[in-house]
């Protein structure tokens, strides 16, 4: 894979200076001063890039970016846009949001691609999407751009057979949370100094602690807090979040992996017939109502957040956005930790390319290169909550990412776990939870990168959740279901 710029952050500093100005300057003196009707300051157009090669516009057009939905805090995506507004006012864009569901905003952009829409510039593609747009010439090449900056497994999703294609423009990560105050209550209050969450054991030995938790942590009269019904809350409805979610949980059991080239590979049917079967039977222990362990089949990103934040799972598996919710103004009242996911969260995120049918592809290029430079990656990171695809964010010391947790009576160990276990030179506690996100980042599994990965992951769905569903009466046989997976990622959907 490409990526040469991982780890190296030639576009930034260590402390945070570009172009004669600070990062802190610009973040607070600049982009605040556009966004609230200031004056631009002096030399900002020269800074982002003339006017003077792009296209020429008529009164009435614009740029339009089809996206999904802005989740980041406070719509960072949509104020970067008005940024790029008030420096180039000849040449405005448009930010259009399709979903937040990420099998609709597929369709839709996939349509406009198809049918070569000329009022449609810009593609937010989910980075999954990229070798087909790119494969069905949906998109323009961007020549000479360079990885300088970006981390290695981003830079690499936007790109398909040797050219780049899209720029990241933010990315994911799953990660784990844990309620601190529930494992604290497991111990007894009496936190032993090192490992008290085993992680070294793969996805089974965590799940077999989380339900170890939730058997000590869920009963009992006069409790002063919500009681506990789920060990692990996942999203497992019938959507893109399924496969991430299960596709984790087969990595961090060794189950399957990634090649080299992107395509994934079920090497351990054993392992994966296990894995499959140990869920069911976690999944089949429903509770009266819609909660409970098997609540997770319901659960998307909202919902399984909704039942952590409500005190009723002792885990919670979701990307980075889901810490700045937990720990914000709104906190929720227990304490909360997070960690890698066992095995490698499953790399998330979007980029932005140009869509082959944009009158304007010189401006456009130019839009996405604006979009995804990095100041454009240090307000998302510390305003929207959403990890860097560049390295200099997680380098600045005045970007903190999340708020550090509230570790008042926890012992030292459960709190590295919080911020960080093992990473040298983070005495800094503004700086525990990015170096925490970054070897995160670092450590994620690459998606799988395939021309036909839609189809591979409906596939997925469509063959292991009737077999995770209590009372569904299917049964999963590993080898069926690797064959019905090669046959998905060759675009071959085998009927039945």
């Amino acid at each position: 894979m490409t990526g040469n710029g991982a780890g190296n952050g030639t576009n930034g500093t260590g402390n945070g200076t570009h172009a004669g100005i600070t990062r802190r300057g610009f973040i607070v003196g600049g982009a605040a001063g556009l966004l609230a009707g200031a004056g631009l300051p002096l030399g900002l157009e020269q800074l982002f890039g003339g006017t003077a090669d792009l296209e020429t516009f008529s009164p009435s057009d614009q740029l339009t970016i089809l996206s999904g939905r802005d989740e980041t805090d406070g719509g960072q995506r949509r104020l970067l846009v008005e940024l790029w507004n008030r420096v180039h006012e000849k040449h405005p864009a448009q930010i259009v949001e399709v979903s937040s569901n990420a099998d609709r905003a597929y369709s839709t952009m996939l349509s406009a691609a198809q049918a070569r829409e000329p009022g449609y510039d810009v593609y937010n593609l989910d980075i999954p999407w990229v070798p087909q747009f790119a494969q069905s010439g949906y998109l323009r090449v961007l020549d000479d751009a360079t990885a300088d900056g970006f981390l290695g497994e981003p830079w690499a999703a936007g790109t398909w057979e040797g050219a780049a294609y899209a720029l990241p423009f933010n990315s994911d990560v799953g990660l784990l949370y844990c309620n601190l105050d529930l494992i604290a209550e497991y111990y007894e209050q009496e936190v032993p100094a090192t490992d008290p969450i085993p992680l070294d054991g793969g996805w089974a030995g965590l799940d077999t602690f989380a339900h170890d938790v939730l058997a000590r942590v869920d009963g009992g009269d006069g409790l002063s807090r919500p009681p506990v019904d789920t060990a692990i809350a996942l999203q497992l409805a019938d959507y893109e979040g399924f496969t991430v979610n299960l596709w984790e949980i087969l990595l961090g059991a060794g189950a399957v992996s990634v090649d080299a080239t992107g395509r994934p590979v079920f090497g351990d049917l054993d392992k994966i017939g296990d894995t499959v079967e140990n869920l069911a039977r976690r999944l089949s222990v429903s509770t009266d109502g819609p909660s409970g362990t098997a609540a997770s089949l319901a659960f998307d990103e909202q919902g399984s957040l909704a039942a952590f934040a409500a005190g009723r799972a002792v885990f919670l598996r979701h990307w980075p956005r889901a810490l700045r919710l937990l720990r914000g103004e709104d906190a929720v009242p227990f304490r909360v930790g997070f960690m890698p996911v066992p095995g490698g969260g499953v790399l998330g995120g979007q980029s932005l390319a140009v869509a082959a049918a944009s009158r304007y592809p010189v401006a456009a290029r130019r839009l996405v290169e604006f979009l995804t430079n990095e100041r454009s990656h240090q307000l998302i990171f510390e305003r929207g909550g959403f990890a860097a695809s560049r390295e200099a964010p997680y380098r600045d010391p005045e970007a903190p990412w999340a708020r550090e947790p509230e570790t008042d009576g926890l012992a030292a160990s459960l709190v590295d776990y919080a911020t960080g276990k093992g990473v040298e030179g983070t005495n800094d506690p503004e700086r525990k939870a990015n170096d925490a996100l970054r070897l995160a980042m670092v450590g994620a599994s690459p998606r799988p990168r395939l021309q036909h990965y839609v189809e591979l992951s409906e596939e997925f769905r469509r063959y292991v959740r009737p077999a995770l569903s209590p009372g569904g009466g299917a049964q999963f046989k590993a080898a069926e279901f690797a064959e019905r997976m090669e046959a998905a990622m060759d675009g071959k959907i085998t009927p039945g």
